[in-house]
Formats: C-alpha cells, sequence, structure tokens
C-alpha cells in the first residue's frame, strides 16, 4: 500500500488532496524528526552541533517531489520553530530561508545535470558540494540573522551559533539526504523488511560497541564499523549503507546522552569534535564507496547488456549467413536433381514415344502396355527417391548423437557424386578404421561437402589434367583427423589467412558465395566442439578437421 501511495505522489497531476495529503506528510515528518534531533543535541535549543535530520529529509523530499512541496517544509520548519518558543516573526525568517533553500537545491540540481539517484561520484560530489557551499551557508546566514533580529542571540554569539547551524545542517543533509532519495527512488523494489532485518543487526551490533562495551577509543570503532559499511555498501548498495550511517549517528548521539564511551570520555569541546568526525567518517566513506560501487556496478551491467547486444547482433548475423549458405546449398541441390532426373526424364520420353509408335502402328496390347507401367512407374519411383535423399541429407537434426563419421564422408560424396563424374574427378576415401564423433551427423556430412566442393571448383577452375581428391581418416592426438586434399596446387599464400572469413571468396569473377568454408568452420567449432585448418602440401590444398573421438560407450 505504501509503495502504491507514493507512486501517487510522485506524479505531476496531484489532486488537491493527494498534494495537501503530501505537503502535510512532509511537515509532520519535518517536525518529528527535529524535535528527535534537539533531543539528542549537545548545544542550543534551536541550533545543534551534532545533527539535524529534518534538513536531510526536506532535501531528499523536494528533490525527489518538486518545488511544488516546500509547503512541507515551511510548516514544519515553523512549527518546530513556534514549539521551541521562538516568536512569530524570527520564526517565519526561519521558515521562509528553510523553503528558499529547498526551491535553490532543485533549481542547481537540475541546472547542473546532477541525478537525485546518485548514480555517479560525480552526483555524490554534486550533491556534497552544494550543501556545504550554498545550501547552508545561505540557511545559516538566513536563519541566524532571524534569531539575532529576534533577539534570540546577541551579535557576540552569532559567529558561533552560524558555524553550528551550518555544521549541524551539513551533517543532517549529508546523512539523511541520500538516503531518503535512494528510498524513495527504490521503493519498489525495496525488500523492507530484509532492509529492517539488516539494519536492527548492525544497530545491535553499534550498541554493543559503544554503549554495552563502552569502548573509548575512536580510532578502534572506525576500525570495527568502517569495513562493515564497506562491505555492506558494496553487496547490498548504497541504500543500505546509507541506513547503517544513521545508525552510526543515532547510537553515538545516545551513547552520548547516556555519558559512556568515546564521546564522553573527554571535555565537552573534545567529545563534539570527535563524535562529528565519527559520524563525518561513516558519512564519507557511504557516500564514496556507495557511489564507486554503484557505478562500477551500473558499469558492469552496460557492458554486460552490451556485450549481449553485440552477441545477439552476431548470433542474428550468423543466422542470416546460414541462411544465405542454405540457399547457395538449394541451389547446388536443385542442379544436382535435375542432372540425376535428366536421365530417368529422358528414358520416360521415349518410354512414352514407343508406346505411341506401338499405338499408331496398331500393335499395342494388354503386354506392351503393362511393361509401359513398370517401366514408367521405376523411373518415376526413382526420381521420388531421388528427391528424398536429397531432402534427408539436407534436413537439421534435431538432437545431438553419436554417430560414424566414415559413413558421414560416404554421404557427402554420394551427395556430390554426380558434380566430380562430371568433371572426371578421381576421389578416394583412405580410412584406418572406423570412427565416431558426436553431434549433428547431417551437419558434419554438409560441412565435409563444402570442403569437397571447394576443392572441386578448384581443380575445374585450374583445369588439372588428372584431377584428384583424397579423403583421411585417422586418428591424432586423441582426436579424429578427417583430411581433405587436392592435387589443384594449392591456396595463394596472400589469401591463406582470409580463407574461412565470411563472404571471402577465392574464386574468379567474384563467383560464389564467400560463405562455405566459413559455415563448415562455424559447424565444427560450434557444434562439435572441433576445428579445421589449412595448409599446402606438394600437391595442393590440404584441409584437416578436427574432433572429439566418442567411444563405444558414448563418452
Amino acid at each position: 500500500m505504501m509503495k502504491n501511495i507514493i507512486g501517487t505522489m510522485k506524479r505531476d497531476n496531484l489532486s488537491h488532496t493527494h498534494y495537501w495529503l503530501l505537503v502535510l506528510s512532509i511537515a509532520l515528518l519535518y517536525f518529528v524528526s527535529a524535535k528527535f534531533s534537539f533531543a539528542v543535541s549537545m548545544e542550543h535549543s534551536v541550533v545543534t552541533i551534532v545533527i539535524f535530520a529534518a534538513e536531510g529529509i526536506a532535501l531528499g523530499s523536494v528533490l525527489y517531489f518538486g518545488k511544488r512541496v516546500w509547503p512541507g517544509i515551511f510548516l514544519g520548519q515553523l512549527a518546530v520553530a513556534l514549539s521551541n518558543g521562538l516568536g512569530l516573526v524570527p520564526a517565519l525568517g526561519i521558515s521562509a530561508g528553510n523553503s528558499i533553500e529547498a526551491v535553490m537545491a532543485v533549481s542547481l540540481f537540475n541546472f547542473y545535470g546532477i541525478d537525485t539517484k546518485l548514480r555517479r561520484l560525480r552526483d555524490v560530489t554534486g550533491l556534497t558540494l552544494i550543501v556545504v557551499l550554498v545550501l547552508q551557508p545561505f540557511s545559516a546566514l538566513v536563519g541566524n540573522l532571524s534569531l539575532l533580529a529576534g533577539g534570540i542571540i546577541d551579535s557576540a554569539e552569532f559567529l558561533k551559533s552560524l558555524l553550528s547551524w551550518w555544521f549541524g545542517n551539513v551533517m543532517g543533509q549529508l546523512l539523511f539526504a541520500p538516503f531518503t532519495l535512494l528510498l524513495l527512488h527504490n521503493y519498489r523494489k525495496t525488500d523492507f523488511l530484509r532492509l529492517l532485518i539488516y539494519g536492527a543487526a548492525f544497530a545491535l551490533y553499534v550498541y554493543i560497541l559503544e554503549i554495552q562495551a563502552g569502548i573509548e577509543n575512536v580510532s578502534l570503532l572506525l576500525a570495527l564499523t568502517i569495513p562493515v559499511i564497506t562491505i555492506v555498501v558494496a553487496y547490498k548498495g548504497m541504500l543500505y549503507g546509507s541506513l547503517f550511517a544513521i545508525i552510526v549517528a543515532i547510537l553515538s548521539s545516545y551513547s552520548v546522552y547516556l555519558g559512556i564511551g568515546a564521546f564522553s570520555a573527554g571535555t565537552l569541546v573534545d567529545n563534539i569534535i570527535n563524535i562529528n568526525f565519527f559520524i563525518l567518517a561513516h558519512i564519507s566513506v557511504m557516500l564514496t564507496a556507495g557511489a564507486l560501487f554503484k557505478e562500477r556496478r551500473e558499469n558492469m551491467e552496460n557492458l554486460q547488456e552490451r556485450v549481449n547486444e553485440a552477441l545477439e547482433k552476431n548470433r542474428k548475423h550468423q543466422m542470416l549467413m546460414f541462411q544465405q549458405s542454405r540457399l547457395a546449398q538449394m541451389g547446388e541441390l536443385i542442379g544436382m536433381i535435375a542432372h540425376q532426373w535428366r536421365q530417368p526424364l529422358n528414358n520416360l520420353s521415349l518410354n512414352n514415344q514407343l508406346l505411341v509408335a506401338r499405338y499408331q502402328r496398331g500393335m499395342l496390347d494388354d503386354q506392351a502396355v503393362e511393361n509401359f507401367k513398370q517401366k514408367s512407374q521405376q523411373m518415376v519411383q526413382s526420381m521420388s527417391e531421388t528427391i528424398d535423399d536429397f531432402r534427408a541429407f539436407y534436413k537439421r537434426d534435431r538432437e545431438k548423437r553419436r554417430f560414424s563419421i566414415n559413413a558421414g564422408v560416404e554421404r557427402a560424396l554420394e551427395i556430390i557424386d554426380i558434380g566430380v563424374v562430371q568433371d572426371t574427378i578421381a576421389v578416394s576415401v583412405d580410412a584406418k578404421a572406423e570412427y565416431f564423433g558426436y553431434g549433428y551427423p547431417n551437419e558434419f556430412s554438409q560441412s565435409v561437402l563444402n570442403i569437397v566442393n571447394n576443392a572441386k571448383d578448384a581443380l575445374t577452375e585450374k583445369r588439372v589434367e588428372h584431377k584428384e581428391i583424397v579423403i583421411y581418416l585417422e586418428r591424432s592426438d586423441g582426436r579424429i583427423a578427417i583430411s581433405i586434399e587436392d592435387n589443384a596446387g594449392g591456396i595463394p599464400e596472400e589469401i591463406m589467412d582470409n580463407i574461412f572469413d565470411p563472404y571471402f571468396s577465392g574464386k574468379k569473377n567474384g563467383e560464389g558465395t564467400g560463405l562455405g568454408l566459413y559455415m563448415a568452420k562455424l559447424i565444427i567449432s560450434d557444434h562439435f566442439g572441433g576445428d579445421i585448418s589449412v595448409a599446402n602440401t606438394q600437391k595442393g590444398a590440404k584441409f584437416t578437421i578436427m574432433l572429439p573421438e566418442e567411444n563405444q560407450n558414448g563418452a
């Protein structure tokens, strides 16, 4: 319910009721936190040298909700001043000064482009400088001039009161403004129960150190608390760190109230210096470490996002090239089918002519029709089987499985057999034994086909007299080596390093898609965990596919 309320209050088009509910809520929160700050202060009832929480809450609220909530700050401060016995005129002066200060803060944040989510060290530094150098000098000056004009302080006390006001409000804003902003910005995704548990555990820890154990050494207290806040900021974020810093400030002030521990052991001046140094140290670590860790975390997330985008873009590019390669293969497939069908179609045409001739000569009998029927069915069946064979070869396997590498090579050669016979290329396979791999059998055969096709094209282009392709299968260093060697004279050294690049073709006149060898290498690498290399031999080029061996147990 609280999350819905905050979300409603953030909208620009608030209803009249919602707006005043928001203003009065800020006024009430300002009043309560201010009274608490005065209750644990060590100085004057109007100005405090420790922390003034109301200023931090007010700053965080106005930066989140915008300038429109300044009446809440005005009413809250007015109620605080009047309840502390101030006259109406100085109370109005202080309230007006704090309200103007809030409006200035929003304007300065917008002007300098400071992110109220405090995502970067730049944002934290901007917040700190604006608070220390602009907002609180203005607030302290206006407030103390109001007190001086109202006779609450005299001129002799003015500088001391000015410093006290400035320092107390700076502490309050640097401590409570980040917590307020981060809580409001992250209210939807914050696990409040977990935040409460972490806060309670840390509060118990600090309570034991400062009050139960009564440690009086400030350096020892810093050594026991600063690392905890740093770790929490690193792993849980600045919201948790800012809560922990507030807990340190509250319990340290409480220990002063009880007269126990490091901030009650010396003189009043020493105690004031020690407690403010102690709290400032935690504020500094929380803000600096929080911003750095958050910036690093977001940089890592942005980097990961860019990497994912690049990977997705690369995946889509590979899919496009794969489709282009498939289209090129389909073109080759159609050509092969056409070549395979040419003879059956010629025979079918001849058979049909014989049937017509018999009919014209009056020699058509039942036996002739039956012979025509059987021969026609055989030829049509042969053509259908050709389509099935090619379709099965180019069909993508759905699951990886154990397969015979020798059989995979033979399947590729069966598909390309027409082309190599037509170009009078002698193809032989030299296998030392039968070897097995694990992956997609069809994709392996297609990779072999791409390499053999490349060798066939090289032999045809260079017009080698006795064309030859030899495929060797052997075991090498615990893997299976499939070497495909031709006698086309080899690959020019100047293009050797680019032979597997996408869209690179070594063929003359720009023929070829330049995807065959690239896709073969991609498939072998990604789907089989293997690799492909190429080298020139005395006869020509030798492509070697290295695959992990699959044993009989499928390991």
